[in-house]
C-alpha cells in the first residue's frame, strides 16, 4: 500500500499557508471532537475503586487514546484483580454506559463544530473512535452533529484498537476511499501512531505527549478550526 508522503515537523513549520487536498476525513472523537475526559475518568475510577486502587494521571497514560477493551487489559495486566480479563473488560464497559448516558457534562472541543460543519457537503466524514457504539452515538448527538457523518465506527468493532491501524482502515473501506487520500484528525500518540500505520496524513491537536504527537503529525493546530483553510477535497 502506498504511504502518504507526511512531512518532518520542520517541513510543516515552513508551509503555513499550504493547503492540502484529500478525499475523505476521518476523525477520532474523544478529547477532540467533546471532552469526554469525565465520562472516562468516572467510569476508571469506578473500575480501579472494585479493586481498592486509585486512578493517577501518571499511570492513566499509559492508556490514553486506548478503547474500553484495551483499558481494561492494561489494568488488568497491572492489578490482577480476581476476574478474568474477559469479565474485567465488561464490568468497565458498564461503567461507560452508565456515565456517557448520565454522567457529566460532554462540551464540545474548541473549533470541533464549526470545522465539521465546514467540511460537511464538501467531504465524506467518519468517526473512528475508541469510544464504545452507544457512546459514539449519545456524544455526537449532544452535538448536533451526528447527521454529518457517513460513517461511525468504534474500534471495539475491528481486532485491535489504536495504535492498531484497523479502525481507520475500517472506516477508510466504508466510506469507499482508499486510505493514502484520507486525513485523520486525533488528538493521542496511540491515535496518531495508528493513522501512520494506516498510511493516511494526521492533523492533530495534542491532548498529552505533545512533542511525541507532533513528531507523528502531518500538521499540529491549536484548534481544529484552524484547518478549514486548509482542506481542499481531491478531484
Amino acid at each position: 500500500m502506498d504511504k502518504v508522503n507526511i512531512p518532518s515537523m520542520s517541513s510543516v513549520s515552513s508551509v503555513a499557508s499550504r493547503s492540502f487536498s484529500f478525499a475523505a476525513c476521518i476523525f477520532d472523537m474523544d478529547d477532540l471532537l467533546v471532552d469526554t475526559s469525565r465520562v472516562w475518568i468516572a467510569a476508571e475510577e469506578r473500575l480501579l475503586a472494585r479493586i481498592g486502587r486509585q486512578r493517577t494521571a501518571e499511570v492513566a497514560v499509559r492508556w490514553n487514546g486506548m478503547n474500553a477493551t484495551d483499558i481494561a487489559r492494561v489494568i488488568h495486566e497491572l492489578y490482577r484483580p480476581p476476574w478474568p480479563l474477559a469479565e474485567f473488560q465488561g464490568l468497565l464497559r458498564q461503567e461507560l454506559s452508565t456515565a456517557y448516558r448520565s454522567g457529566p457534562e460532554m462540551p464540545a472541543l474548541r473549533g470541533a463544530v464549526e470545522l465539521v460543519r465546514a467540511l460537511s457537503g464538501r467531504f465524506p466524514l467518519a468517526v473512528a473512535s475508541g469510544s464504545p457504539p452507544e457512546g459514539i452515538a449519545i456524544a455526537l448527538a449532544r452535538l448536533n452533529i451526528r447527521e454529518h457523518f457517513a460513517v461511525l465506527i468504534s474500534s471495539e468493532e475491528v481486532p485491535a484498537g489504536k495504535p492498531a491501524p484497523d479502525v481507520f482502515l475500517a472506516a477508510a473501506a466504508r466510506l469507499k476511499v482508499e486510505p493514502a487520500r484520507c486525513v485523520v484528525f486525533e488528538d493521542s500518540l496511540a491515535g496518531a501512531r495508528a493513522a501512520r500505520a494506516a498510511g493516511m496524513a494526521c492533523f492533530t491537536v495534542p491532548s498529552a505527549e505533545h512533542d511525541k504527537v507532533a513528531a507523528l503529525s502531518t500538521r499540529v493546530l491549536r484548534s481544529l478550526d484552524e484547518a478549514i483553510p486548509l482542506l481542499k477535497p481531491q478531484a
